[in-house]
C-alpha cells in the first residue's frame, strides 16, 4: 500500500543502506534486529507504505511478530555484548530477556561488576601440553541465563544502605563501608549461594517422578473396554455445586442397580475428574 510522505534525500540513503544491511544480514539476527528498529523508529518506510507492518510483509516477507522478535533479540544481545557474553542466535538472546531488563535499570558501575561476574564465573582455559591455549580464550563462555538474571538482581539488591555480613570479620556492616575488593567479594558470595540454590532446585526438579501422563479421553475408551465387568459403565457426571459453578465427577456404576463402585473427586473440568478417577482405581 503506497504513501505520499516523501523521505528526505539524507532518509533515503540511509533507507538505501539499512536495506542493504537486512538483505546482507538475514542470518544475523543483530544487525538485522538494528536495521529494522531504526527503519521503524524513524518512519523511513512511509515513502511508499502507510505502516511498518505492510513495508515487512511486502518488503520482506516478515510478519509483525517475527520482526520483534529480531528487534528484541537485537536489543538484548547489545546488553549482553560489554558483559562478555555473546547469543549465537535470536532465541538464545530471547531468553535472556528477563536479565538484560535488570541490567538496563542499573549504573555503568555495577554493569561492570556483572562483568567481572561473569569472567569469575567462566571455566578455566587449561592449556595444552605445549602451553597453548588452543584459541579457546577467544571463545564467547554461554552463560546460563536464569544465573546472569542471579548476578543482576544480587548487584542491584546491594545499596548503600544494605547491611551484609563482612567478608573477614562477619560482622553486619552497611554495604558502602566496604572497599571495592570487599563489596565485590560480598556480591560474589551472594551469587554463589543463590546460584547454588538455583541449581539444587532444578537438579531435584530435573531427578523427581515424573507425573504419568494420560489422555483423559482415551483413558475413558479403555478402561470401559478393558477393566469393566458386563453390566457395568463409565459415567461423567456434571452438576451445581450450589455456589453458581458447576463440578464434574467421573465414577463407575453398575448398570443393574445404580449402586456406585468407584468414583474420583469432583472437578472443575472433565479432564480433572477422570483422572481423579484414574488415581483412585490406581
Amino acid at each position: 500500500m503506497t504513501s505520499s510522505a516523501p523521505l528526505a534525500p539524507h532518509e533515503s540513503a540511509r533507507l538505501s543502506a539499512l536495506e542493504q544491511t537486512v538483505r546482507d544480514g538475514l542470518r544475523d539476527f543483530r544487525r538485522t534486529g538494528q536495521a529494522l528498529s531504526e527503519i521503524r523508529d524513524n518512519g523511513f518506510y512511509r515513502a511508499h507504505y502507510e505502516s511498518f507492518e505492510a513495508y515487512l510483509q511486502d518488503r520482506w516477507g516478515f510478519t509483525a511478530p517475527q520482526a520483534g522478535r529480531l528487534i528484541d533479540a537485537s536489543d538484548v544481545a547489545k546488553v549482553l555484548d560489554p558483559l562478555g557474553i555473546q547469543p549465537k542466535n535470536e532465541a538464545q538472546a530471547r531468553s535472556y530477556r528477563a536479565a538484560a531488563k535488570v541490567i538496563e535499570e542499573l549504573e555503568p558501575e555495577q554493569q561492570r561488576v556483572i562483568a567481572r561476574l561473569v569472567e569469575a564465573a567462566a571455566p578455566e582455559t587449561q592449556p595444552d601440553a605445549d602451553g597453548e591455549l588452543n584459541g579457546e580464550e577467544d571463545v564467547p563462555w554461554d552463560v546460563p541465563a536464569a544465573e546472569v538474571r542471579i548476578m543482576a538482581s544480587v548487584v542491584k539488591k546491594m545499596q548503600p544502605d544494605a547491611l551484609v555480613h563482612h567478608p573477614d570479620s562477619g560482622d553486619e556492616v552497611p554495604f558502602d563501608t566496604l572497599t571495592n575488593p570487599e563489596r565485590f567479594e560480598v556480591i560474589r558470595t551472594h551469587v554463589d549461594q543463590r546460584t547454588q540454590a538455583y541449581r539444587e532446585k532444578q537438579e531435584a526438579k530435573a531427578n523427581a517422578p515424573q507425573t504419568e501422563k494420560i489422555n483423559w479421553a482415551d483413558w475413558c475408551l479403555n478402561t470401559a473396554a478393558t477393566s469393566l465387568s458386563r453390566g457395568q459403565r463409565l459415567e461423567i457426571t456434571v452438576e451445581p455445586d450450589g455456589s453458581g459453578a458447576a463440578r464434574a465427577v467421573a465414577r463407575i456404576v453398575d448398570g443393574a442397580t445404580g449402586e456406585v463402585l468407584s468414583a474420583g473427586g469432583g472437578a472443575v473440568t472433565l479432564k480433572k475428574a477422570v483422572l481423579n478417577l484414574a488415581a483412585e482405581l490406581k
